[in-house]
């Protein structure tokens, strides 16, 4: 019996313990911050920014076909709009740079569940960059820009769940140009006596435009027409740091007022501004601001273009 009541009290610092109230420390609300939700915070766009946005989505969305190559390769055009390499899970994907061209760098929008990594193939100044492109997951998107010794590429990144692109390579127009110059070279003609180094026949080339104004070290060379696209040449080299943009008179065929400017698409492929549509009274192109801005007038001197 004695021992019963020893077994009991030695219980009772446990009992009293689960008697005592449980007291919690109070929190400091003041010392919490709220976590800031970034998705809802609006911003406003002026009209000059509303402008590049718009140029922008012109060239991402620029209708610029891609041609294929004998090897199945989709090859882009540089420059004239955004290409597109789609891939799907366990498959993998080139982007194929040009010959002897070195990255520099690898940016790529979703790294956590894109990966690229780069090998070369052949040696010498003839090897091939070759990015190896893997999507963890289908239906991702996001873009890669890769800068070169040459150039920047900016290209946008889908996954599917069965079509790919096995590879993309690109086209370029100085490429393009410098074959025709050896070609004409060795033909032991002039490149510029009834074709353009871009392999355009001048006899079909309205060539009916005349440029004023002031004279930077951009101005263009020659303006021309084919009647469905107008050309604006520049000297090789003269827009390294310096594109002036171009801007077309509206219905009121004239740039005085704002109200009647009209914007165009164009990009630059090569040492040219491609507009994809015709110049029929005039344009400018601006570059600076304020008492610091050099406009060239462009202005059509044909009548009624063709």
């Amino acid at each position: 019996m004695i021992k019963n009541i020893g077994y009991l009290a030695a219980f009772v610092p446990f009992a009293a313990l689960a008697q005592t109230p449980l007291v919690v420390p109070a929190i400091d609300k003041t010392a919490m911050v709220a976590p800031m939700d970034i998705t809802q915070q609006p911003i406003e766009i002026s009209p000059k920014e509303r402008a590049a946005l718009d140029i922008a989505r012109a060239w991402r969305e620029n209708p610029d076909k891609p041609r294929r190559a004998s090897d199945g390769t989709v090859m882009y055009l540089f420059g004239a709009t955004m290409p597109t390499l789609i891939c799907k899970p366990l498959q993998v994907c080139i982007i194929r740079l040009q010959p002897g061209e070195m990255v520099n760098d690898i940016h790529v929008g979703d790294s956590a569940r894109w990966h690229i990594s780069y090998t070369m193939t052949g040696s010498g100044p003839s090897a091939t960059t070759n990015l190896i492109v893997k999507p963890s997951d289908s239906g991702l998107v996001t873009n890669v820009i890769v800068p070169t010794d040459r150039r920047t590429y900016t290209i946008q990144l889908k996954s599917a769940r069965h079509e790919w692109m096995p590879a993309i390579a690109f086209d370029y127009p100085d490429d393009h140009q410098a074959t025709l110059a050896a070609f004409y070279q060795r033909q032991g003609r002039a490149a510029n006596a009834t074709t353009l180094p871009t392999g355009q026949n001048t006899t079909n080339l309205d060539f009916n435009y005349r440029m004023s104004g002031d004279n930077p070290k951009w101005k263009p060379v020659r303006v021309y027409s084919d009647g469905v696209k107008t050309y604006i040449e520049f000297e090789a080299g003269s827009l390294a740091g310096e594109a002036p943009a171009l801007v077309i008179a509206g219905k009121g065929n004239s740039l005085w007022s704002s109200a009647t400017e009209q914007l165009v698409n164009y990009r630059l492929v090569g040492n040219r501004y491609v507009v994809d549509q015709v110049v029929g009274k005039e344009a400018w192109l601006i570059s600076g601001i304020g008492h610091a801005q050099t406009k060239v007038v462009i202005e059509y001197t044909g009548g009624k273009p063709q």
